[in-house]
C-alpha cells in the first residue's frame, strides 16, 4: 500500500467528515462512523490494488495451482 496515498485519502475524508452537520452526540457520532466506513472500504480498495477486468485471469504465469514445496504434487 502506498503510504502517501492512504494519508492523501485519510485528509479528504476528515475535511469530509468536517463539512458534515453535527448538531448534537448522535449526528456526530453517525457522521463519523459513516465516514470512518468509507475510509475503510478505500484503504481496503487501496491495498488490494486494481481488479481484474476478467475475474478468470492468472495472477502470473507462475501460478499453475501446485505448491512447488511438496513432492509429487503435480509432476
Amino acid at each position: 500500500m502506498d503510504k502517501q496515498a492512504a494519508i492523501a485519502i485519510l485528509s479528504r475524508k476528515i475535511d469530509e467528515w468536517e463539512k458534515k452537520p453535527k448538531e448534537d452526540g448522535y449526528q456526530y457520532e453517525k457522521s463519523f462512523i459513516e465516514v470512518m466506513q468509507g475510509l475503510n472500504e478505500e484503504l481496503l480498495q487501496l491495498s488490494v490494488g486494481e481488479v481484474p477486468q476478467d475475474r478468470n485471469q492468472k495472477k502470473s504465469p507462475d501460478s499453475g495451482g501446485c505448491d512447488k514445496g511438496q513432492k509429487g504434487a503435480c509432476s
